[in-house]
């Protein structure tokens, strides 16, 4: 495997010069800065690579920009209304200019609206480290009482209302504030605050789509830009819904091993790929990694290697170390390293894999830095020791 490391610009408090001390040589990240759903344009992405390949600390440099992730997929486009077109022409437009500029593997989601879901930013583990925390309860609160979203109670059970309406009771006027920003800071855009409005009204925009319509639209928007995925020998990569729940009634898009058949199938070549995110997938049990990766192994372009931990009897998870929740990680990375030895003996130029460490539990001085949530430097560099520990002696 390539061993790579998130990082999210010149603004992220994990620094380049540390980065470049923690046994990677790929960087896996987005141009924030440019608004949502527009080009990135050759002189955007080209200042970006220089700031990752060109560090003023040293000349000895080894960092590569290896991953673009992600190149947002507009919410029109994945409604196929509005100017989802234009986007869709803006969206070829970078994937020529990343591809320009040696940048092959290029992932993506087509979640609705969300990017992704967490309740609580800030989970105190026994130990003392923070982990990020799904509570099912928390957003059916969220979502029947201070959303008000449309038709919510269908979507629960009686129960489930009336326990999330006694935990939102308890709750102080702090700790609702903390609930709602955990839940509008997955929202798909990079250029806006969503405010609870803004939410309903787009949340309302998606409401006639089904999971049938969400796939009809994904397959022809990769009926567009496959071209020039082939003729550029970009390897695009879709990421796993996150969590593989349907929230605020919004259909899912690849969230099983059915959704992931339905993708690699649509043109049985690996430029339309995935991201093997072990956490989004994991948090379903019904997920088969032995069968996924089976089935699905050659299509494999990025690698998210991170762990969660269920909690019994409901939809709720926390993130967990990378070896110790309920994803059997040293498994899954004998499977990978099958993968890339058959991709060896093809002479195939994939044959490693690029991977990052996703998330970790925020430790030690990184509590005192105001950091992307899940994004701790330290924590994310234990997690990859660990990792490498176990690719070592499996390799």
């Amino acid at each position: 495997m390539k061993y790579t490391f998130r990082w999210f610009g010149p603004h992220d408090p994990s620094k380049l010069r540390d980065i470049n001390q923690i046994g990677v040589t790929g960087i896996v990240t987005s141009l924030a800065n440019i608004k949502y759903g527009e080009k990135w344009s050759l002189n955007e992405i080209e200042k970006r690579k220089k700031i990752i390949e060109r560090n003023k600390i040293s000349n000895s440099q080894n960092l590569k920009w290896s991953v673009a992730e992600s190149l947002p997929v507009h919410n029109d486009i994945k409604k196929r209304s509005g100017n989802y077109q234009y986007f869709i022409d803006q969206y070829k437009d970078s994937l020529i200019n990343l591809s320009k500029k040696d940048i092959k593997v290029i992932c993506y989601n087509f979640m609705p609206l969300i990017d992704w879901v967490r309740t609580d930013l800030n989970f105190k583990l026994d130990n003392g480290s923070i982990a990020l925390k799904y509570n099912h309860l928390h957003v059916c609160a969220f979502e029947n009482f201070i959303l008000k979203s449309k038709n919510a109670k269908k979507r629960y059970t009686a129960k489930d209302i009336f326990n999330s309406k006694k935990i939102l009771n308890k709750m102080n006027s702090s700790e609702i504030k903390l609930l709602k920003k955990s839940l509008l800071g997955g929202l798909a855009a990079n250029d806006r605050k969503y405010s609870i409005k803004d939410l309903n009204y787009e949340i309302d925009s998606f409401r006639e789509l089904k999971h049938k319509d969400l796939r009809n639209n994904l397959k022809l928007f990769l009926k567009e830009i496959y071209p020039i995925l082939k003729e550029q020998r970009i390897k695009y990569c879709i990421h796993p819904d996150d969590p593989p729940y349907n929230v605020y009634g919004l259909p899912r898009i690849m969230s099983n091993e059915k959704d992931i058949d339905f993708i690699t199938s649509l043109h049985k070549d690996d430029s339309i790929g995935l991201t093997l995110c072990t956490g989004s997938l994991g948090v379903n049990k019904k997920n088969d990694f032995n069968r996924i990766i089976a089935k699905n192994g050659k299509y494999i372009n990025f690698i998210h290697l991170r762990n969660i931990k269920r909690l019994p009897k409901s939809f709720d998870f926390h993130e967990a170390t990378h070896l110790d929740g309920d994803v059997n990680m040293v498994g899954i990375i004998k499977l990978i390293l099958n993968e890339e030895k058959r991709r060896k003996k093809q002479n195939l130029s994939n044959c490693n894999i690029p991977m990052r460490p996703d998330h970790g539990h925020t430790i030690l001085y990184d509590q005192n830095k105001d950091i992307v949530p899940g994004y701790s430097l330290l924590g994310r560099m234990k997690g990859l020791a660990e990792l490498q520990g176990i690719i070592k002696v499996l390799n």
